[in-house]
C-alpha cells in the first residue's frame, strides 16, 4: 500500500505539472472575438505591444499618420518600441536573452536563422493555422505564389514570420550596369552584346577623351570592392548574382571554384592591366566612387539608378548596359531576386491576441492596405492623387517647401524600413517619377526578358547554423582576398589549382553539401 501511494503521490505531482505548464501556456490567451471581416478588428479595443525597426529620418512611430490612422480604424492599439537601426541587433539580442521581447515583431528585422532558434523555443508562434483562418489576403499570395510559401517554411514546417513581398521589376532586378550612352554615340560606337565588345567600348572611354575636357581623366570602370560588377557582369559568364551559390539543375554550385570565374577574373585582370578598371577599385569605398561620378568621369558603374552616382541632370546620359555573352557562356541572363525579404512580422508567445493581431497585419497585403502603409501611396486626396482622368498615372502630394523623402518618412515605416506589406508592380508603376519611370522602361527592355534567381531563399536547421558559420566566414574572406589578388596580377592564374585546392581545405565541399540539403527542402516543401 505505501508503494501505491508513492506511485499515486507522483501521478499527481506529475499531473498538477502538465496542467501548470498548460495554465502558464494559456495564460496569455484572453478570449476576445474577431471581427473576421471589415474594420473594426475588435468591439473593445485592446493594446499590443510591437517592436520595430526605426531608420534614422523617420519620425516616432506613435506619431506617424498612417500607424495613428490604422488603430482608429481597428480599434487595436499599438505600443510602439523602436529602436535605432544602428543599435537594433544588439537590442534584439538582449530581448530575447533577457525574455523582455514584445508581443509582436512589424518590421522586425529577423533574421532566418532567428526564425529557426527562437521558433524551436516556442518563442515565436507558428502562424500557419492563423494564416488560414485570419489572414485571407496573405493566404491568397501564398497559394497562387507556392516559391513564397516554400521560403518562409523552416524545416519543421512552420512559417514563423511574414515577409515583405515585392513584385516590382526594377527592386527585383536588383543594382544595374550603367554605361554612358552619350560617350558610345560621340564615338561612333555601338552598345555591345559580348565581353569583348565591352572591352572595344572601354578602351575607346579612356584613349579618347569622350568628356570633351582635354584630359585623360576619365575611369572607364568605377568600383569599389569588385562585388557590384560582378553582380552585373558574371552573368556573361555563365552565373549569375554575387552571393556566390547558383542552383543550376537542382544541383548547387560554388561559382569562385569554377571555370568560369576563372574567365571572369581574367577578364577583369585584362581590364585592370590597361587601366580600364578603376585602379583604387579594392581601396576605396562607394562614397568615393559616387564622387568620381559627380564629376562625370566615370563609363560604367553599378547603382540601382544612374541618378544615384552622377548628376541629375546628366544622368539621362546614361542607359542600362544590357546582358552580355562572353565565349564560355551565350545565353543572355540577368540576376533577379527573389522579391521576398523575411522577417518582418512575427508574433510571440507573450501576445494575448494572436488572432487579433494577425487580422491586423493581414490588411497590408490587400491591395489597399499595401497602398495604405506604403511609401509610395497613402490616402488619395491627402498623400497622392491621379493626375489623369483615365487613372493611368498618379503622384505623391508634397507641400512646397518639403520632400518626397521627407514626407514618407513623416507619414509611414515604410519609408525607410521593411514592413509587411506587398510592393505591387500594377501601382507603383503608374507613379509619375521621370527618373524611376527611366529606370522602369530601361528594365522592362533591358533585363525582364532575361530575369533567372540564381539561388533561392532557404533555411538551415540549428545544427546546420553552428556548421555553415564555423566554415563560411573563412572561405568568404579567403574568395574576397584571392579575387582582388588575381584581379591586380598579385597571384598569377598558373596558381588556381592551389586556389581551388585551399577552398577544398577550408571545407567547402561540407558547405556546398548543407546548401544542397537546404536546397532540396526548399524544393520538396
Amino acid at each position: 500500500m505505501k508503494k501505491t501511494l508513492q506511485i499515486m503521490l507522483i501521478i499527481f505531482a506529475v499531473l498538477t505539472l502538465l496542467v501548470a505548464c498548460s495554465d502558464k501556456k494559456s495564460s496569455n490567451q484572453q478570449t476576445m472575438a474577431v471581427n473576421k471581416t471589415g474594420f473594426p478588428i475588435v468591439d473593445e479595443e485592446i493594446t499590443i505591444k510591437m517592436v520595430g525597426q526605426k531608420s534614422p529620418t523617420q519620425t516616432n512611430w506613435d506619431k506617424m499618420k498612417v500607424l495613428n490612422s490604422y488603430e482608429e480604424k481597428t480599434n487595436i492599439k499599438i505600443q510602439w518600441d523602436t529602436p535605432a537601426g544602428d543599435g537594433y541587433r544588439e537590442k534584439l539580442n538582449l530581448m530575447f536573452a533577457s525574455g523582455e521581447y514584445p508581443e509582436a515583431f512589424f518590421g522586425g528585422g529577423l533574421s532566418r536563422d532567428d526564425e529557426i532558434k527562437y521558433g524551436s523555443q516556442e518563442i515565436l508562434v507558428p502562424l500557419e493555422d492563423l494564416i488560414d483562418e485570419y489572414a485571407p489576403n496573405f493566404k491568397k499570395i501564398l497559394d497562387d505564389n507556392p516559391d513564397i510559401r516554400r521560403s518562409i517554411t523552416t524545416p519543421d514546417g512552420h512559417i514563423y514570420a511574414l515577409p515583405t513581398v515585392i513584385d516590382v521589376p526594377r527592386d527585383l532586378s536588383g543594382p544595374k550596369l550603367w554605361v554612358n550612352k552619350k560617350w558610345i554615340d560621340d564615338l561612333g560606337l555601338e552598345m555591345p552584346k559580348s565581353v569583348d565588345d565591352l572591352y572595344t567600348i572601354l578602351k575607346s572611354f579612356k584613349e579618347n577623351d569622350p568628356n570633351g575636357n582635354g584630359e585623360a581623366d576619365e575611369i572607364p570602370i568605377g568600383s569599389s570592392k569588385l562585388e557590384d560588377i560582378k553582380y552585373g557582369l558574371m552573368g556573361a559568364f555563365g552565373y549569375l548574382g554575387s552571393n556566390n551559390f547558383n542552383a543550376v539543375d537542382d544541383k548547387v554550385v560554388y561559382v569562385p571554384s569554377t571555370e568560369e570565374y576563372k574567365e571572369f577574373l581574367m577578364y577583369m585582370n585584362k581590364l585592370y592591366e590597361e587601366g580600364l578598371l578603376d585602379k583604387e577599385t579594392f581601396t576605396q569605398d562607394a562614397q568615393a566612387v559616387t564622387a568620381k561620378g559627380q564629376e562625370m568621369r566615370l563609363g560604367l558603374f553599378m547603382d540601382a539608378g544612374a541618378f544615384l552616382k552622377v548628376p541629375v541632370e546628366q544622368s539621362d546620359q546614361y542607359v542600362a548596359l544590357p546582358p552580355l555573352t562572353s565565349s564560355v557562356n551565350q545565353e543572355l541572363m540577368w540576376p533577379r531576386t527573389s522579391g521576398i525579404s523575411s522577417g518582418s512580422f512575427a508574433i510571440t508567445d507573450k501576445n494575448p491576441h494572436p488572432e487579433a493581431t494577425m487580422r491586423w497585419v493581414d490588411y497590408f497585403y490587400s491591395e489597399e492596405g499595401s497602398t495604405f502603409i506604403g511609401v509610395a501611396g497613402g490616402v488619395e486626396g491627402e498623400d497622392w492623387e491621379w493626375i489623369d482622368e483615365e487613372k493611368t498615372k498618379w503622384e505623391q502630394i508634397v507641400p512646397e517647401g518639403r520632400t518626397m523623402a521627407e514626407m514618407g518618412a513623416e507619414r509611414t515605416p515604410a519609408a525607410g524600413t521593411f514592413v509587411p506589406h506587398v510592393m505591387r508592380k500594377e501601382w507603383v508603376l503608374k507613379e509619375h517619377s521621370p527618373l524611376n519611370n527611366e529606370i522602369d522602361k530601361e528594365v522592362s527592355e533591358k533585363y525582364e526578358e532575361y530575369f533567372k534567381i540564381p539561388f533561392p531563399d532557404t533555411y538551415y536547421t540549428n545544427e546546420e547554423i553552428e556548421e555553415v558559420n564555423a566554415i563560411q566566414s573563412d572561405i568568404s574572406d579567403y574568395v574576397e582576398r584571392m579575387t582582388a589578388k588575381f584581379t591586380v596580377g598579385e597571384v598569377s592564374f598558373d596558381e588556381w589549382d592551389q586556389y581551388t585546392k585551399q577552398l577544398n581545405k577550408l571545407k567547402l565541399e561540407q558547405l556546398i553539401e548543407i546548401q544542397q540539403e537546404a536546397y532540396d527542402r526548399w524544393k520538396d516543401s
